[in-house]
């Protein structure tokens, strides 16, 4: 069995930013990336009037359910709207720990929103960044202390600046480890 991954666009996202990811999965993860064809609309379930953001887990169940529809590893449904979770002003994504799937949001990590330019390439690796995190959780991976680590919890995008898409060499054992039952299947 392979590691296999679909990045599931939701709303509106760019196609660069689809391919950075794949590319970035494929050679973090030695995943097998796909990119689902056309973008899916927002769930209009997942708005919360009172806080005009969308609730994370309406995506990252749904991008579950595809994960189990389409016999895929992993699926991360990538979205351009603003996502909360309760107890947080907002989140950069989500994921079930061990589960099958998660969700980045765009919304947040676009330089515009601090009032800088737009910036695609800086869109890019925070999103990278934010993608590789999130499926961390999937394989079981928790927090790290690490301040460089990918899986250090960022608390505002300056942190997820900070850190690198790589794992530190404890995460990474534990990537590896996770990875194995695949390679192995």
């Amino acid at each position: 069995m392979l590691f296999k991954i679909l990045i599931l666009p939701i709303g509106s996202v760019p196609n660069k930013i689809l391919r950075g990811i794949c590319e970035a999965l494929k050679e973090v993860y030695g995943a097998i990336c796909e990119i689902y064809p056309e973008s899916l609309p927002v769930p209009s379930e997942a708005y919360s009037p009172e806080r005009k953001q969308y609730h994370a887990s309406f995506f990252v169940s749904l991008a579950e359910s595809y994960a189990r529809m389409l016999h895929f590893t992993r699926v991360v449904a990538i979205t351009d709207v603003n996502l909360f979770v309760p107890g947080l002003n907002f989140v950069f994504g989500q994921a079930s720990l061990h589960g099958l799937g998660a969700v980045v949001s765009l919304f947040m990590l676009r330089p515009e929103v601090y009032g800088e330019p737009p910036d695609m390439d800086l869109l890019l690796e925070r999103v990278v960044k934010t993608v590789i995190h999130e499926i961390g959780h999937t394989l079981g991976l928790n927090h790290c202390d690490n301040p460089r680590c990918v899986m250090r919890f960022s608390n505002h995008v300056g942190e997820t600046d900070f850190k690198t898409k790589n794992f530190c060499s404890t995460c990474r054992k534990k990537v590896d480890r996770a990875l194995k039952k695949y390679l192995n299947e």
